[in-house]
């Protein structure tokens, strides 16, 4: 599996649902940018780098393609996230 090598956070500086953004590298050869990290009512989630279609729905850049390997990330992000409050 994949190492996470680095997360960076870059706070949001505007109030509301989105609080920060992340990077993350993956084994020091990949970058993957544009991670959220927002907050609901149930508290922090993360949400995958994605863009809007033609027809108004959100589809993903980049997503791990199980839960195990989504987990890794969204705890590295968050704890990453948790670290610099």
């Amino acid at each position: 599996m994949v190492e996470i090598t680095e997360v960076r956070i870059y706070k949001s500086k505007v109030n509301g649902a989105v609080k920060a953004y992340a990077s993350v590298s993956l084994d020091n050869e990949f970058v993957v940018k544009g991670i959220k990290i927002l907050e609901g009512e149930d508290g922090l989630w993360v949400s995958m780098p994605s863009r809007k279609g033609r027809d108004g729905s959100f589809q993903d850049i980049f997503h791990p393609t199980n839960k195990e390997a989504r987990e890794k990330i969204v705890n590295a992000v968050l704890n990453a996230y948790k670290e610099q409050l």
